[in-house]
């Protein structure tokens, strides 16, 4: 029993010797004091041009600790002291117009002790002009860009030289000047340097690159391509060849020339818009699943659709060009307000693209919709400009209808009865179907050839 306790005293009394020997160690270990200069090394010289500028240091610390400053006033440190964790400082150094080269010292001091030294050079500072950015790249659409002017000159100018065709200054500070740029029609890319420069000084000079890119091609890989007849038929001018049944029409449909866009157009005249159960007044183009039309449609299209309604925007559902009856695709005019709204079925559901663009009486429209499959997102672009993005994954779902039978209608839409409804009042002017999805690019090339 003895012998137990003795043991038992003697593992207590090594526990007690431990703990006294951890909390010595704890209290007197040695501090972490590192201090970075601003190339990421330790202490040395350090060069900085003649500009005004801030030098960064780190200092990574477990106690408190101070920096001291040695130079003229043109240097200064708005941070001087500091505790435990990392702490960035900024030496502040002024333009350096003196002439020559002049120098400041920073010592970094932990428990009063000098322990990382730096010297800090800046050179004299040369008269100079920068022009910033150095490159510029814009889009064929037109767009404005700002150059930035650093200088120690009192006045600068620019020139455009050839380029004074297509950039233009629309406005201008002492220290910058924006540029408007038209939009290229050229058919190819455009390039210029413009050369900015001291007044006092022409020898001082920096220059800019500007790049403007080629207009997107319109896309021509239809897979609809509607053609309005002077008889009132209509033919497909794809390369599908797709079958446009003309027997729906009636006298409230007809085709006559528009002298805007130098084609035929379609009209359908009866006044009364969102008409259901109609055995005539419309086109119909039909499909089928599993046809090359249909296939196209469901691995990515766009839809494109020039129009024009003959009465203000309505709360309700009107659509001049679609296929869309529990799945399908096409425009349509909000039931809730009458705006331009692009349908989608993907994914199990109705995509709905609303624009916030109410249609006006007798005003043309632009109408591109785009269905991506492989990016998982459908865009609507009215008169060139993207209005609406929304989600899109899944696969595309094909209208149906009680009878098995799927087509695309020109002024009414399919109904589950194999019927017209969501009758048109206003002229088409271009129906169309693409196979792939266009980009925001070719949208606008599209709108600008009918523009």
């Amino acid at each position: 029993m003895k012998h137990f306790q003795l043991i038992i005293l003697s593992l207590l009394a090594l526990a007690v010797c431990s703990c006294r020997q951890a909390e010595e160690y704890y209290t007197t270990r040695i501090p972490i004091f590192r201090v970075l200069g601003p190339d990421g090394t330790g202490q040395g010289d350090v060069a900085i041009d003649g500009k005004a500028q801030s030098v960064g240091f780190t200092v990574l610390a477990t106690e408190e600790w101070t920096v001291d400053l040695d130079g003229p006033e043109a240097f200064s440190l708005p941070v001087k002291t500091g505790g435990a964790g990392k702490t960035a400082v900024s030496l502040v150094a002024a333009s350096n117009e003196t002439g020559a080269t002049r120098k400041c010292t920073l010592v970094f001091n932990l428990g009063g002790e000098p322990k990382y030294t730096f010297i800090v050079s800046q050179e004299e500072q040369l008269p100079y002009i920068e022009a910033r950015p150095g490159d510029v790249s814009l889009s064929a659409d037109g767009d404005m860009f700002t150059i930035e002017i650093d200088t120690n000159q009192a006045e600068w100018a620019y020139d455009l030289g050839e380029a004074k065709s297509w950039i233009a200054e629309s406005s201008r500070t002492d220290f910058s000047v924006t540029f408007s740029v038209s939009e290229n029609d050229t058919g190819k890319r455009r390039d210029a340097d413009i050369l900015f420069y001291a007044v006092g000084a022409p020898e001082l000079i920096s220059y800019v690159a500007v790049s403007q890119a080629v207009p997107a091609a319109p896309p021509t890989d239809w897979i609809l391509n509607v053609q309005f007849n002077p008889d009132g038929s209509a033919t497909d001018l794809s390369p599908l060849k797709m079958k446009i049944d003309n027997t729906r029409l009636d006298t409230s449909c007809s085709v006559a020339f528009n002298e805007k866009f130098a084609c035929n157009v379609a009209k359908f005249s009866n006044e009364t818009i969102a008409r259901s159960g109609l055995q005539t007044g419309y086109y119909l183009i039909p499909y089928k699943v599993g046809d090359e039309f249909a296939n196209k449609l469901a691995d990515g299209f766009s839809y494109e659709l020039v129009f024009c309604a003959y009465y203000d925007a309505t709360p309700k559902q009107v659509k001049p060009f679609s296929s869309t009856q529990a799945g399908g695709t096409g425009m349509c005019f909000r039931a809730a307000t009458g705006e331009i709204n692009f349908e989608c079925h993907v994914g199990g559901g109705w995509k709905e693209l609303y624009s916030g663009i109410l249609p006006v009486k007798n005003q043309y429209y632009h109408v591109v919709g785009t269905y991506d499959k492989a990016n998982s997102i459908c865009n609507l672009y009215v008169d060139g400009v993207l209005t609406a993005t929304v989600n899109a994954a899944g696969d595309f779902k094909f209208m149906d209808t009680n009878v098995d039978a799927r087509w695309f209608g020109i002024g009414a839409d399919p109904s589950a009865n194999d019927t017209g409804e969501a009758s048109f009042y206003g002229e088409v002017v271009i129906a169309r179907l693409y196979d792939n999805p266009m980009s925001a690019e070719e949208a606008r090339a599209l709108y600008k050839l009918v523009r």
